[in-house]
């Protein structure tokens, strides 16, 4: 009986043996070892200089900036602000920039606030006040945008001001005036601009611009410019 078992075990360790010969060997790979896939050097490394593909490839992903960061705004004549001096209701009002560039407050009557950010124009209203007042806290806040205009002339529906509150170009202010009559648009469109050295001059192809052919030309219009439609 013992010779049986013996004989049995034995065979039992054959067949284990003949199945771990047989069966497909799977290796895995160490991480940290040196014998690594090669990579596509093209794909992942820079080509060295003067070999093809060597040019300066772009970035994915980085934003450009549009328009360059807007300094604080500066009051402007026909603006409307509120002047607050903290704890002092009877000093707290709203008052607008007149054509003159100036505002009146009670006790320091006349202050020149255009050209001004709210903080300066706030600054100088407070020391004029501590002639009249212990330690006065004024804060000033622009309620309306009045200033900053383009003129539209020529062959729109409604010539005259616009009011810009942001950024506006050529073909959004037309729309804002109603668009063009029957006879707009067929000749050149004309933009009067003040500038340090004089007043500029732009002319812009109406037709172009709608077409898509000379986007570029769609201008974003500057405070005081003057559109005429033909």
């Amino acid at each position: 009986m013992m010779e049986y078992y013996g004989a049995l075990a034995r065979r039992l360790v054959a067949l284990l043996v003949a199945s771990a010969l047989l069966a497909p060997t799977v290796s895995f790979a160490d991480p940290s070892s040196s014998d690594k896939r090669p990579t596509d050097q093209s794909a992942d490394s820079p080509a060295p200089d003067g070999a093809p593909g060597s040019e300066e490839r772009p970035i994915m992903g980085v934003a450009k900036l549009v328009f360059p960061a807007e300094s604080q705004y500066r009051i402007g004549v026909e603006d409307l602000l509120l002047v607050s001096v903290w704890r002092d209701p009877d000093l707290t009002r709203e008052v607008p920039v007149r054509p003159d560039g100036k505002i009146s407050l009670p006790l320091i009557r006349d202050v020149a606030a255009a050209g001004k950010t709210p903080e300066e124009l706030g600054v100088e209203i407070q020391n004029k006040l501590k002639e009249y007042i212990n330690s006065p806290s004024v804060t000033v806040i622009v309620r309306e945008i009045n200033s900053i205009k383009v003129y539209l002339l020529g062959e729109v529906v409604h010539p005259g001001p616009v009011v810009l509150r942001s950024k506006v170009r050529l073909l959004q202010a037309i729309a804002m005036v109603g668009g063009l009559t029957p006879f707009g648009g067929k000749k050149n469109v004309v933009i009067y601009r003040k500038t340090r050295s004089g007043e500029k001059v732009i002319e812009v192809s109406y037709r172009s611009v709608v077409s898509g052919k000379r986007p570029d030309d769609n201008l974003v219009l500057e405070s005081d410019d003057t559109v005429v439609v033909r």
